[in-house]
């Protein structure tokens, strides 16, 4: 019963759906419009067939006749008459300054205790701080404070964020 309802309801809606879909759409076809534009002659009054003006403007033509092409003096179809201009190099990209390496005056709870090499993956360390430790590579930041700079073969360098300082961690012995 309720699908009956329902479906009659819907075939109500489609087709008021299709009648009104139908009376929206314009009677006018391409084929009137282009009788129409026949019939006005191609008038300037018509809007939409203005591209259609098939008169030669004289003057227009006349103008351009009388105009003389001056060339740079560059012959287009010859290779070897290059034109004289040269290439402009980019500037080379400035080298951002390495913080310098300085003696640590403070000592740090940071200890360096070993490397991972992995086949196509970046170098690792493993810090340990107190009971913590860390898997670092370059450029991650630990603790909050230290910036891995650089993982050499037998020692880190990290970079203290809040000293400015560049400090070289050896394995631990």
């Amino acid at each position: 019963m309720v699908v009956d309802v329902l479906l009659a309801l819907a075939v109500l809606l489609t087709s008021r759906a299709v009648l009104q879909f139908e009376s929206a759409r314009s009677p006018v076809t391409a084929s009137s419009t282009l009788e129409n534009a026949i019939k006005e002659g191609g008038r300037k009054g018509s809007p939409d067939f203005d591209f259609l003006d098939p008169m030669l403007h004289y003057a227009q033509l006349q103008l351009t006749e009388n105009q003389r092409y001056e060339g740079s003096g560059r012959n287009i179809f010859r290779v070897d008459t290059e034109s004289k201009t040269r290439r402009i190099s980019p500037p080379p990209e400035p080298i951002p300054p390495t913080p310098r390496v300085q003696p640590a005056p403070q000592q740090i709870r940071l200890k360096l205790f070993g490397f991972a090499s992995i086949f196509n993956s970046p170098r690792k360390a493993f810090l340990i701080e107190g009971d913590d430790i860390f898997v670092v590579t370059e450029g991650e930041i630990v603790n909050r404070r230290y910036r891995i700079f650089r993982i050499n073969s037998d020692s880190v360098q990290v970079e203290d964020l809040i000293e400015h300082s560049v400090l070289t961690l050896t394995l631990a012995s």
